[in-house]
């Protein structure tokens, strides 16, 4: 009777059992399957403080219409953005979406690092005829497309228009010619005062490559010839000549625009914009970048600006220049399809009705184009739309690494302009220098690019440094008897933390280095054969590494000069006087205050028209230098700077020296009449030896390194009078992605490191005591 009980329970609490484990495996496979169609997509683009909420709310909706689609947005800001994606494909780990800048389009396309698109139009069911025509062409080679344009701008003529009604002159029309142009500017400028200075200028001028091509193009000239293979017979032709002198005429001979300084300091300080947002400059050319902040200032009422196109050539063409972006994906994607998709949504209709309500760039979308001209009460879109048609794309999207061939156009000009060289002369000696370089890049454009991983020479490379490093750790345990090898086990095992750590971080990135020096290593190239030292016989034929080698050499002559500056103040510094502790303070905040808004600061100072260096020499009755803006004095203004820099720590260290010097040494040599100056020779130097040789030492090796203050100040100009070896380095690797070239710069640079401070120690360390 308990028996028949019994069964049906344990029956019941079986299948209820069996029930609760079929529940829990069907929920496991369900949260299985939904975990394994979730999809996290990588997106990064070059995305500022203004721009990354717009992108944030596109990927919110876009989110909201794919909710299996999970996006881990990047944005990279800054200079920065193109070497981080070389970097990420380099080790095969690319965003699945990223944004792409027309002049990396041939170097993309070439070395097959990006998915065509059109793979997934139909299949998406893309509407390609959503984009303006032109703006779409500019990622297309061939039949393929690379990438879906997110927005782009012309550029255009900006101008106040408070200032043409202050001067009874008509606005500006969409035929204007060049010789109109010209007598605007020159009505416009203004000495109000009469003291021989003009206080308004008409216009401005850029001698910034991606500025004055434009005016080029309208003379019906160019650069290269329209293949992109040959410079001679374009760069040094009359027209291309004529539109340069115009341009330069401007500033030189009209004066009717500001001397703002190279390209590098009227770009990085802003001058420019901010004397037209001042009323000190009528006209300036400029991107659609720039018109959010101009309109800020004409809500507040503080600015009426208006916008015509570039002035028109009397024998020449409507031209103007169409500088894009786009949304691409690359082929090592492990999403493509839905990659294709997010790139597709972002560079639609509603991204692009999201990003313009800030009006950073026209609408890739034609009808969301019309709506913002519709709705733009001022008129200024209109104008830029209406360019549309007369705009090309740059050279950058059409020839690969164009970078470089940029680097030599603006010494070219900067040659003529900053440093007086003759037009024709200077024009055809670097037309000859452009065809050598468009020559070596012929060579391999149509290398296809590989990640590092799919390189075994280098896992088998690593292997055998592991290797040796183990049998260095073996040998030194074998060679080791009785207690001893139980001791070296026993501190080897201790060691190996930090021995893993030297060996992954410093010795494994030497070695590595010298294994890419002897091979022709760049990044986007599959083929990277060992060469031997041919790289660096290149390096010892190359002007450029000389004139970079004698530059590094005339910087470290700061270092003495540094020092002995230094020294003066750490001895007022050792004073007991009140409030010296401030002072001392106040001497070492540049040390410890952003280097790069130091750099900023003295790039003002440096200015050759408002700068407080020319407004200092004036008062003495000197004439005004040029400083960062001519190839005399650009060396000596980074010097003084860096002096400048240097001085607050090696104040505290020679603080340091002369506090640890007994006060009982001086009070002998007073006793025995010496005075001041006798002290310090006889007493101060002879005990500074030690403090004043680990300065002179560390100092050398920094000058030898310097890099930071020639990228933010002078990138290497003007005409390359401050390209250091360092900053050598760093165009080679980044800009023209030369790694194996590159590493043989470092190894030079190292031995001339090593051969300066061996040289330093064998003068003079043997001299000093730190007994």
């Amino acid at each position: 009777m308990t028996h028949h009980r019994v069964a049906p329970v344990l029956l019941l609490t079986c299948l209820s059992r069996f029930v609760v484990a079929l529940v829990c495996v069907l929920s496991l496979v369900s949260s299985t399957s939904l975990s394994q169609t979730r999809i996290t997509l990588r997106l990064t683009d070059w995305a500022d403080l203004d721009e990354i909420p717009l992108d944030q709310q596109a990927l919110a909706e876009f989110k909201r219409l794919h909710p299996h689609i999970d996006v881990l947005y990047e944005p990279n800001p800054g200079r920065q953005y193109e070497e981080k994606i070389l970097t990420a494909l380099a080790a095969d780990e690319p965003p699945d979406v990223f944004l792409l800048d027309s002049k990396l389009i041939p170097t993309f396309t070439n070395k097959k690092i990006l998915i065509d698109l059109n793979l997934y139009v139909q299949e998406l069911g893309i509407d390609t005829t959503l984009w303006f025509p032109n703006v779409l062409n500019i990622a297309r080679k061939g039949d393929a497309l690379y990438a879906f344009p997110k927005g782009f701008t012309p550029l255009m003529i900006f101008y106040n228009k408070d200032l043409f009604r202050a001067s009874h002159l008509p606005f500006p029309t969409s035929e204007w010619t060049w010789e109109e142009y010209l007598s605007i500017a020159g009505k416009l400028t203004k000495d109000f005062d009469g003291n021989g200075e003009t206080d308004q200028f008409g216009t401005a001028f850029s001698n910034y490559y991606y500025f004055w091509i434009v005016w080029v193009w309208s003379t019906g000239s160019d650069v290269v010839d329209p293949n992109g293979r040959t410079a001679v017979g374009y760069l040094n032709s009359e027209r291309t000549e004529s539109a340069l002198q115009f341009l330069i005429d401007l500033q030189r001979t009209h004066k009717v625009a500001p001397n703002t300084g190279t390209w590098v300091q009227s770009e990085k300080t802003g001058i420019n914009t901010q004397l037209f947002l001042n009323g000190k400059i009528a006209m300036m050319m400029d991107g659609h970048w720039r018109l959010p902040r101009y309109l800020n200032l004409v809500e507040e009422g503080k600015l009426e600006i208006g916008i015509a196109p570039i002035p028109r050539h009397r024998n020449g063409r409507k031209a103007n220049v169409m500088y894009e972006s786009g949304w691409c994906v690359p082929v090592s994607s492990k999403h493509p399809r839905e990659a294709a998709m997010l790139a597709a949504f972002m560079a639609g209709e509603t991204a692009n009705r999201i990003r313009a309500t800030r009006r950073l760039e026209i609408p890739s979308v034609i009808s969301v184009a019309r709506e913002v001209v519709a709705g733009d009460r001022l008129g200024l879109e209109k104008a830029f739309v209406d360019e549309i048609a007369a705009c090309r794309q740059p050279w950058g999207s059409i020839i690969e690494r164009f970078s470089e061939i940029e680097w030599t156009l603006q010494d070219a000009v900067d040659e003529v302009m900053v440093n007086g060289k003759p037009m024709h002369e200077t024009m055809t000696r670097y037309a000859a220098k452009v065809d050598a370089e468009l020559e070596k890049i012929r060579a391999q454009e149509k290398t296809e690019f590989k990640p590092i991983r799919q390189h075994l020479e280098i896992v088998e490379f690593l292997g055998g440094v592991s290797l040796l490093l183990l049998s260095g750790c073996a040998l030194l345990y074998l060679r080791a008897k009785g207690t001893q090898r139980r001791a070296t086990g026993t501190a080897i095992g201790f060691l190996a933390p930090s021995l893993l750590h030297l060996a992954v971080f410093v010795f494994t990135p030497i070695v590595f280095s010298a294994y890419l020096s002897v091979h022709r290593w760049d990044i986007v190239v599959a083929d990277k054969p060992f060469i031997g030292i041919e790289n660096f016989r290149e390096i010892l034929k190359d002007e450029g590494f000389w004139n970079a080698l004698q530059n590094t050499f005339i910087y470290s002559f700061n270092v003495p000069l540094a020092m002995a500056i230094s020294l003066a103040v750490a001895l007022l510094m050792n004073r007991r006087l009140r409030g010296i502790a401030l002072l001392r303070a106040l001497y070492f905040l540049p040390s410890v205050t952003s280097f790069v808004a130091i750099a900023l600061v003295w790039m003002w100072i440096y200015h050759p028209t408002f700068g407080a260096a020319n407004a200092l020499l004036a008062v003495v009755g000197i004439a005004p230098l040029q400083w960062l803006n001519s190839s005399a004095t650009a060396m000596i203004s980074v010097i003084i700077f860096s002096m400048w820099l240097s001085i607050g720590y090696q104040m505290v260290i020679f603080l340091a020296g002369l506090q640890g010097i007994p006060e009982e040494l001086y009070d002998a040599a007073r006793i025995d009449g010496a005075n001041g100056w006798q002290r310090f020779r006889r007493v101060t130097l002879p005990l500074l030896k030690p403090t004043t040789f680990f300065i002179l030492v560390t100092s050398f090796i920094s000058s030898f390194q310097v890099f930071t203050s020639i990228y933010v100040m002078t990138a290497g100009g003007p005409v390359r009078s401050t390209d250091v070896i360092v900053y050598h380095i760093y165009q080679s690797a980044w800009e023209q992605l030369r790694m194996g070239y590159a590493s043989a710069l470092s190894w030079i640079l190292f031995l001339l490191i090593m051969a300066a401070t061996w040289i330093q120690f064998r003068m003079m360390g043997r001299n000093v005591e730190y007994s």
